[in-house]
């Protein structure tokens, strides 16, 4: 560069550190804009002394000819014309002379004077500074920190505008990168999903993010500048000794505190406060992070209680009693201590819900629930595994745990006041011992399941310890279920069928059919031998359908063979209404064998009744009644609400239990229920038949009450079916009285 390049460079340079230390702007821009000037100034005053020919910036002198390689610049004439440019700014816009003097003048861009203010300023001889912006040939735009200068005559005449500047594209791009980068930093403190803060070390608002104001209902408030005590003034001593030590260079967290505002309201914060620093590294103050965990503790603790909690009757659940169970046994084996396992049914609890609704049986639940934990007190734990069935745990000997039982009991003999009356509710209970009986958790809770259900065959209303004989029931029972899908198949199961002797002597025979099992090593087996093998839904389903069959196709037999005879009574169970529906397979049944819907009695219990699918099953009932198919209801008056089955279901005949009959001319209460039944048979048009007469006497104190039919030893035993092909009831005219009987 030349020495008078240099001499106005510095010129400029001293002109714009003057202007920095007069004015707020940098000393880049100052400079600059001082070295623009300068040359620009330099430029003018070689163009007003060179007559008689067209300046043209590129054909300066030798010593001008350097500053082709840092500056642009351009001619403009009055009019506001360009004129001429040099072959930097040529070479940068992309545009040869000739091109830009056909284009509309260009865009001058200035950001801190209107383009508007330019014009009259430099047409008025003095000179303007600021950006332009052009933009080039490939469409890019290029920008230049310039200075515009008049250029006028000796006579003072305005001739020209001289345009010198520098590109600051490159400073223009970084600058407006660093305004989105800005934007994008205080989007992200604005709205950022967490409660933020920034005080400087004065605890006055910095910067804070709109979570911030919501989480402390504040609104809309602009907070910076205040302090952060006058904000929040109930902020306790502690926490500002604790801010102090933040900004002595300290950081701290919490993972919960509790806040009381001055408004009473109560906050539950997570928290954490660490210093920020300045360039230098000295503390510039503090950034607070925190979290309201109120509502989150809320849904928290509500999660927990639904994993850990019976949410009918709030005792702990199966998950929390495994639980409870496994930590007691891990105590007991490092102390050698010893506790009891109890699981409990609450009694007859699903003829509640049948008959008074689930709604009654619930109220029932958590009021038993109620009781039984206040009993227990600290003498044990005690959960709902589901349904009516809890579960104890007791720390102790045989003498804490008969103590334990004796208060759950006291409790409960109580009435409890649910669905408008009182009633008293009774417990079965199975109790096994640690580590006497098991050393497991799953080994004890199956032993006690094991005495819960001896103690629910047994009668209910009753506590069975667990013994090892038990167990072994078990296998038997499940060994005697695989026997029996084995005889199902093999046709071990067969049919025996009882007399059923009508009053009137002009109405044929009908025979109950009873399932007998062919056994192959323990002979012939009543129901109540194998009774267990039924507690398996499916397989007592299977044999359900195989009595059905069977029964049908003896009456096929008997039709054939001309036998005269009623009906065939056939005893159902739940099961049986559980796979399809039972009225369809008794019409496809009876239409394969060409049997009449007349021929067959369908038996059902009071306990066919008292389970989850009680709609299902009245339907299938109706059906089956508008076949033309007779139901009966057996074992009648040991039930928990016949009456109310009587008016919900199609009943045709009752069937008096045989407990009742059997013991009529000794017990004057049976007596009167046996009395009950046949006058309500006669007032309702239902037919009435006694179960177990096994006496003369008894069969004729029936005949007197005008019992419509009779069944029992008295009058034949069961017996198989090729025994019954000439059986005869005999003339039971001379025995009968008067009375007109009802059957």
């Amino acid at each position: 560069m030349s020495p008078r390049i240099w001499a106005v460079a510095g010129f400029g340079v001293a002109q714009g550190v003057l202007v920095y230390v007069l004015t707020d702007v940098s000393i880049w821009a100052a400079a600059t804009a001082a070295v623009l000037s300068s040359f620009a100034i330099t430029i003018a005053g070689a163009a007003v002394f060179t007559s008689n020919r067209q300046l043209r910036v590129g054909h300066l002198e030798p010593h001008d000819a350097s500053i082709e390689e840092f500056f642009y610049v351009l001619k403009w004439n009055v009019a506001g014309q360009l004129v001429d440019a040099n072959e930097r700014y040529l070479e940068r816009i992309g545009y040869t002379l000739e091109e830009l003097r056909k284009l509309p003048r260009h865009q001058i861009d200035d950001e801190n004077a209107s383009l508007s203010e330019m014009w009259p300023l430099v047409r008025a001889g003095k000179s303007w500074s600021g950006e332009f912006c052009d933009q080039a040939k490939d469409g890019s735009l290029v920008w230049m920190s310039a200075i515009v200068v008049p250029v006028r005559d000796a006579e003072g005449v305005l001739q020209s505008l001289t345009t010198v500047g520098v590109d600051v594209s490159d400073k223009r791009r970084a600058q407006q990168a660093l305004k989105e980068a800005n934007s994008r930093l205080q989007a992200f403190v604005k709205h950022a999903p967490a409660a933020v803060a920034m005080f400087d070390s004065d605890m006055r608002y910095v910067a804070y993010t709109d979570r911030w104001l919501a989480d402390y209902s504040l609104g809309t408030a602009d907070l910076t500048g205040r302090c952060h005590y006058d904000v929040f003034p109930e902020i306790p001593e502690h926490w500002k000794r604790k801010h102090q030590r933040i900004l002595a260079g300290a950081m701290e967290r919490c993972e919960e505190e509790k806040f009381i505002r001055a408004d009473g309201h109560e906050n539950i914060i997570r928290w954490e406060v660490r210093p920020w620093y300045l360039p230098d590294q000295s503390i510039g103050g503090m950034m607070m992070m925190t979290e309201e965990v109120s509502e989150r503790n809320k849904i928290r603790d509500e999660l927990w209680r639904l994993a850990n909690l019976d949410v009918l009757t709030s005792l702990p659940n199966r998950l929390s009693f495994n639980e409870l169970l496994f930590n007691e046994i891990q105590f007991a084996q490092l102390t050698s201590a010893s506790f009891a396992v109890a699981l409990l049914d609450i009694d007859r609890l699903k003829e509640v819900n049948d008959t008074l609704g689930h709604d009654v049986g619930d109220q029932m639940l958590k009021q038993l629930a109620a009781r039984m934990k206040d009993a227990l007190g600290g003498i044990g734990k005690i959960a709902r595994l589901g349904g009516d069935e809890f579960a104890v745990l007791i720390r102790g000997q045989d003498k804490e745990i008969a103590a334990a039982f004796d208060v759950i009991h006291e409790a409960l003999e109580k009435p409890l006041a649910i669905g408008g009356t009182r009633r008293i509710c009774t417990i079965s209970v199975g109790v096994t011992k640690f580590p006497q009986d098991a050393t497991t958790a799953g080994e004890l809770l199956k032993s006690a399941d094991l005495a819960l259900y001896r103690a629910k065959s047994d009668g209910r209303d009753r506590v069975v310890h667990f013994v090892p004989d038990m167990r072994r029931a078990l296998r038997r029972r499940v060994e005697l279920q695989q026997e029996a899908r084995h005889g199902l198949e093999s046709g071990q199961f067969i049919l025996h069928f009882q007399p059923i002797i009508a009053a009137d002597p002009k109405r044929p025979v009908s025979f109950e059919a009873l399932l007998r099992w062919k056994h192959p090593v323990e002979g012939l087996l009543t129901p109540g031998l194998f009774e267990e093998v039924l507690d398996d839904p499916r397989l007592a389903s299977s044999v359900g359908s195989y009595v059905i069959e069977m029964a049908i196709r003896q009456a096929a037999t008997w039709m054939a063979q001309g036998k005269e005879f009623g009906r065939i009574a056939v005893n159902v169970l739940s099961a049986d209404f559980t796979i399809g529906c039972l009225a369809t397979r008794l019409q496809a049944t009876l239409a394969r064998y060409h049997v009449p819907a007349s021929k067959l009695c369908i038996e059902v219990t009071e306990r066919v009744f008292l389970g989850g699918g009680v709609t299902n099953i009245a339907d299938a009932m109706h059906r089956i009644n508008a076949l033309g198919v007779e139901v009966a209801l057996d074992d009648f008056g040991t039930g928990y609400a016949s009456l109310t089955h009587l008016k919900a279901f199609p009943i045709d005949r009752l069937k008096i239990d045989r407990s009742f009959v059997q013991d009529m001319h000794e017990n004057h209460e049976s007596l009167s229920i046996v009395k009950a039944i046949v006058q309500l048979g006669q007032s309702l048009g239902l037919r009435v038949t006694a179960e177990g007469v096994e006496k003369y006497e008894q069969f004729v104190l029936l005949q007197s009450m005008g019992c419509g039919s009779f069944q029992g030893y008295y009058f034949s035993p069961p017996r198989g079916a090729e025994d019954l092909v000439n059986f005869d009831a005999g003339d039971l005219s001379e025995r009968r009285p008067a009375a007109r009987a009802v059957g």
